[in-house]
């Protein structure tokens, strides 16, 4: 996605990406334990934000990774602690920043900044 859309936020000197991840792919919180499958693939789109992030430094492009949490959906399941709302915060957010704003190549869940 990012490959089709990011040459115009470039020509346009403006854009934001928004990974969707899980802190489960993050190295510096990572312990063994469950689902090492989707904590590889999490960590994988971790990287590939701080790739895009520093190849786009400067041209007004920002790129940055949201944590939703364990949200009610198709995939997080009725037994969900979070609402759609409360997921979605943050993403929201990160896709909003202001003009002028540099906050990239950061992961983030409820607005706070997670280690890598």
């Amino acid at each position: 996605m990012a490959e089709a859309v990011v040459p115009g936020m470039v020509e346009a000197g403006y854009g934001r990406v928004v990974n969707v991840t899980s802190s489960y792919g993050s190295l510096a919180l990572m312990d063994s334990g469950r689902h090492p499958a989707y904590r590889i693939s999490k960590a994988a789109l971790n990287a590939l934000t701080r790739m895009l992030a520093a190849e786009l430094s400067g041209t007004g492009v920002l790129v940055n990774a949201a944590d939703p949490g364990w949200t009610r959906s198709g995939m997080g399941g009725p037994s969900a602690p979070r609402g759609p709302e409360e997921g979605a915060d943050t993403p929201v957010w990160l896709a909003t920043l202001p003009e002028g704003d540099e906050t990239s190549g950061g992961l983030f869940a409820d607005r706070r900044p997670l280690p890598w």
